[in-house]
């Protein structure tokens, strides 16, 4: 078995193990399919200060080449994908069935091993199988599809309800699409051109290019001056929590939403937010929408390849991560296939 490690500060490694088998509960898949994303690339610079050496890659989509005792539900040869987080199961959130809110949860690539390997073995449990009309570059963007939909019922949006989104990087482009799914009123904001030209192109209608205009202004004029009843602020986006408050109506709503590895330092002054008696949640994963991701793929509500820019191999992921500014600007993708 190989995988790359990143063993110190823009250092990769291929690594050789001997072959492991699948255990009780558990299944061995071959990699097909994984993106790098801005967890990787803070590891792989060192600004993450993670525990090293480390397995880079918390996105993949395999098939199943091997089963464990007591695994029913999946057979050799089922495409799968493959949840990004793990948790202990034994803390007493796990216990009472809430295991998103898991006290030891686990970031594959980030906290322990993750997929840029040619073979894994993973938890059956951690397993979404893939149907066929759902495509393997489609299915390993589950996540940020599962943490879109979180987010919009954390928000508690309604039908109608406008909902300013501060990023227009992957998930907030993603995060877009799902709002218009539920009949709300996206607004995107960011100061990366490309990134609003490539969330227009979704069909993401109202775009704020905040280098150009005052994001505040113009959604004034978009919501007829109430401002917007929700707002989603992505924490690796260009723009302060500060500014995202000031987006929301009196009474509305804040999700600051950020996956580990991705989210800095967040200071922001609360003032405003007290002043219009805004609710405030912090969201990091998607809570096992994982089916509901994968049925807006199956019905072509969410559209995620337009995203992917670049594609290597895995023979040649050093050379991509040498490119590391140009995968995480913006909403840009690139997708490792493992051939």
């Amino acid at each position: 078995m190989k995988a790359w490690m990143i063993t110190a500060a823009n250092k990769l490694e291929l690594v050789e193990s001997p072959s492991e088998s699948a255990g009780e509960g558990c299944v061995k898949i071959k990699v097909l399919k994984s993106l790098i994303s801005a967890p990787d690339v803070n590891i792989y610079s060192g600004k993450a200060g993670v525990a090293l050496p480390v397995c880079p890659g918390g996105f993949c989509v395999g098939m199943v080449i091997e089963t464990g005792e007591g695994v029913c539900d999946l057979k050799r040869g089922d495409r799968v994908y493959v949840r990004s987080q793990m948790s202990c199961g034994t803390c007493a959130n796990c216990r009472s069935g809430k295991s998103w809110k898991c006290e030891s949860m686990k970031i594959r690539g980030y906290s322990c091993d993750g997929f840029m390997r040619d073979f894994a073995v993973v938890s059956a449990a951690d397993c979404i199988k893939i149907p066929d009309r759902v495509k393997n570059d489609e299915a390993v963007f589950i996540d940020y599809i599962s943490i879109a939909v979180q987010a919009i019922a954390a928000l508690d949006t309604d039908k109608g309800d406008y909902i300013a989104i501060s990023g227009a990087g992957t998930l907030g482009i993603i995060l877009g699409q799902v709002a218009l799914y539920y009949q709300a009123v996206p607004i995107i904001i960011d100061v990366d051109k490309d990134s609003l030209a490539a969330a227009k192109n979704l069909g993401l209608y109202y775009t704020v290019d905040a280098m150009e205009t005052d994001p505040r202004t113009k959604i004034f004029h978009i919501t007829g001056g109430k401002m917007a009843e929700r707002v989603a602020h992505i924490a690796s986006a260009e723009m302060s929590v500060s500014r995202s408050i000031d987006f929301a109506s009196r009474g509305g709503r804040l999700a600051i939403i950020g996956r580990s590895g991705c989210v800095g330092t967040l200071s922001c002054s609360l003032k405003n937010a007290v002043k219009n008696n805004l609710t405030i949640t912090c969201i990091t994963n998607g809570a096992k929408n994982d089916q509901v991701a994968m049925n807006m793929l199956v019905s072509k509500a969410v559209s995620v390849l337009p995203l992917i820019t670049t594609e290597v191999s895995f023979n040649d992921i050093p050379a991509a991560f040498a490119k590391e500014d140009s995968i995480i600007r913006g909403h840009m993708k690139t997708l490792i296939r493992y051939d």
